[in-house]
């Protein structure tokens, strides 16, 4: 059950800072507005956050069983940002 739980935390954490953290920072370093600078895509996207994040502490954590980890971490982090 610990497992899951750091999945869908990993998940929900990537979710939120690929929304609402990394595009305002990134638009103030580029100093552009968000329409008119191209999309830095591990750091916008919360399917490829996910996935780079979760294979990073996963694989760390469990080894080479890590990965199915990041795999469903990914799966979980599309699905929160898409549905909620």
């Amino acid at each position: 059950m610990n497992t899951m739980t750091d999945i869908f935390g990993v998940a929900a954490l990537c979710v939120l800072l690929s929304r609402y953290f990394f595009p305002p920072m990134i638009s103030f370093v580029y100093a552009v507005d968000s329409r008119y600078r191209p999309t830095i895509k591990p750091f916008e996207c919360g399917f490829c956050l996910s996935w780079w994040v979760g294979l990073t502490w996963f694989i760390v954590q469990y080894g080479l069983q890590g990965v199915i980890y990041g795999a469903l971490c990914a799966i979980f982090g599309a699905l929160i940002d898409r549905y909620l």
